[in-house]
């Protein structure tokens, strides 16, 4: 593919499939590449002829974690299509989804965002996009998605979660220790006393 592709753009000719004759072109060839073609030209898995052929005008766009700014206009944008297309009202983005949003690294950059951004239009049912609406995986890459995934909009039963918390250690330490409080109890670095008293509070 790569010769024939060299051929065309040195002789601009073209012969059609099943065709016997061939017929000239007049084009500009614009090429996208995700891979370094330095590096393919040196292991020889791509045509150095061919490299130099078209990379007249290079142009390098930096991956979306590395454009400052950008985000938020392709987040608006995004929305006003995605939202026009579902013949849906414009959602508004809450401040800390940006802020959610500009931490992620985002690895499938601009297209990654846009699936983001779209699935947020057809599953959000109301007028605005809160942090509780974001993907997991966008939460736990940044500190304010861990702050909204331990506090809620709504709130917490701080009490409850500290007791939970507390069962779940207490639980876990009897398990490893076949039952045996006072092993649980060096494993959490409690005193003995203090490990009776958690046992029978939480009844565990």
């Amino acid at each position: 593919m790569q010769s024939k592709l060299l051929r065309v753009l040195q002789e601009r000719t073209v012969q059609r499939v099943g065709g016997r004759s061939s017929k000239k072109i007049d084009f500009r060839l614009i090429c996208a590449t995700n891979d370094d073609l330095e590096d393919l030209v040196r292991k020889g898995q791509f045509r150095e002829d061919l490299y130099y052929r078209i990379n007249v005008v290079p142009v390098a766009v930096p991956p979306l974690r590395e454009r400052d700014g950008d985000l938020a206009l392709l987040v608006d944008h995004f929305l006003r299509n995605y939202c026009a297309a579902s013949k849906k009202p414009l959602k508004t983005v809450q401040p800390e989804v940006l802020e959610i949003l500009e931490e992620y690294p985002w690895p499938g950059n601009v297209r990654e965002l846009e699936n983001v951004i779209q699935r947020l239009v057809v599953m959000v049912s109301g007028p605005n996009i809160t942090a509780e609406h974001l993907p997991q995986n966008l939460l736990q890459h940044s500190a304010s998605g861990q702050e909204a995934i331990l506090i809620p909009e709504d709130g917490v039963d701080f009490d409850a979660e500290m007791e939970r918390i507390e069962i779940a250690y207490l639980t876990a330490a009897l398990r490893r220790t076949g039952g045996k409080k006072s092993a649980a109890a060096t494993l959490l670095r409690l005193d003995g006393q203090r490990m009776k008293y958690l046992c029978r509070k939480l009844k565990v």
